[in-house]
């Protein structure tokens, strides 16, 4: 839940740059490319850790049980 928290501020935070320099009438889009695609790196990061993380667990839960079937 935390990474989708900071995904929403982060979000939040690019939007209001945006708006400000749409009313002061400057033309951002290119420090709103690297903004969302530092956003991007980022939740692909974290997705790449909880996949990771899950792989591991479902690897040791897997070795637990082969470990405990043997006759």
């Amino acid at each position: 839940m935390k990474h989708i928290q900071l995904t929403q501020i982060l979000l939040g935070y690019v939007r209001g740059r945006a708006q400000r320099a749409r009313r002061e009438g400057r033309n951002e889009l290119g420090a709103s490319a690297l903004e969302w695609a530092i956003i991007s790196a980022i939740i692909v990061g974290i997705a790449i850790f909880v996949a990771n993380e899950i792989r591991t667990r479902v690897e040791q839960s897997t070795d637990e049980l082969d470990g405990g079937t043997d006759l």
